[in-house]
């Protein structure tokens, strides 16, 4: 995995999921617990982190033609695959009581949090259009 902006999503998550476990903990509140809370992080930075392997590993070889048929639908089974377990690890560790329903909410949250922090930020520390564009035609 190549793209930067990928790794801090990810560091983002893993980062945001200790944060609201540590809250979580202090707050000891019985309907959320830091179980739920890092069950929940841990899954979202999983799932990121395989998403983002996919993803960048189909593009990686992708010509201007994009990506080949077979090669298009091997990368929609196995995303299909992953969405799958997720969601059956998901049911599991909720049917079975491992962690409280909102507290896996809270830490699967990490995820969407971080996503967001990330275009908060390139939005924020990114060049202007205009600038961009008077800097490529003052180097030609």
């Amino acid at each position: 995995m190549k793209d930067k902006r990928l790794l801090r999503i990810n560091t983002c998550i893993l980062v945001v999921t200790g944060v609201l476990s540590l809250s979580a903990l202090l707050l000891d509140i019985e309907l959320i617990g830091v179980s739920g809370v890092a069950i929940g992080g841990l899954l979202a930075f999983i799932y990121f982190l395989f998403l983002s392997i996919f993803i960048s590993k189909a593009f990686s070889g992708g010509g201007e033609e994009g990506i080949e048929p077979k090669e298009a639908g091997r990368l929609g089974l196995k995303l299909l695959l992953l969405t799958f377990g997720l969601t059956i690890t998901t049911i599991i560790v909720i049917l079975t009581e491992l962690c409280q329903p909102f507290g896996f909410l809270i830490g699967f949250s990490a995820l969407f949090g971080s996503i967001a922090f990330e275009i908060m930020a390139s939005l924020l520390l990114s060049k202007p259009q205009d600038e961009t564009e008077n800097e490529n035609l003052g180097k030609a």
